[in-house]
């Protein structure tokens, strides 16, 4: 009987382990998703930015609302993919943006200290 139970107990184990790991990667490919949408919304808003910056210049006036929305989608973005690095385990150099394994002292493509 003690077999079975030994038995029991890893298919338990690993049981938990894969629902585990489904759940980080459905939460990784949802906020992926994420990133898309912000990413097709910012190539919208830098279709109207051009269009409107042609017209302004010809009209002798500024965009600042679509710059704004630019900024924030940037901003958003930005958020999206350094909780999808947080979530696969590392982090990302503030100064290429390259990914590196957490706890790491300097960025292993463009040598920046972390």
């Amino acid at each position: 009987m003690a077999f079975f139970d030994s038995m029991k107990e890893t298919l338990t184990t690993a049981g938990r382990d894969v629902s585990q790991k489904a759940k980080e990667v459905s939460g990784v490919a949802k906020l992926k998703l994420d990133i898309k949408s912000k990413e097709d919304a910012l190539n919208k808003e830098y279709i109207a930015l051009g269009k409107r910056y042609y017209d302004m210049q010809k009209e002798g006036e500024i965009a600042d609302e679509q710059i704004a929305n630019v900024s924030s989608l940037l901003s958003e973005i930005a958020d999206l993919k350094d909780e999808v690095v947080r979530m696969q385990g590392g982090a990302c150099c503030p100064q290429c943006g390259a990914v590196i394994p957490e706890g790491a002292a300097f960025c292993s493509k463009c040598g920046a200290k972390m």
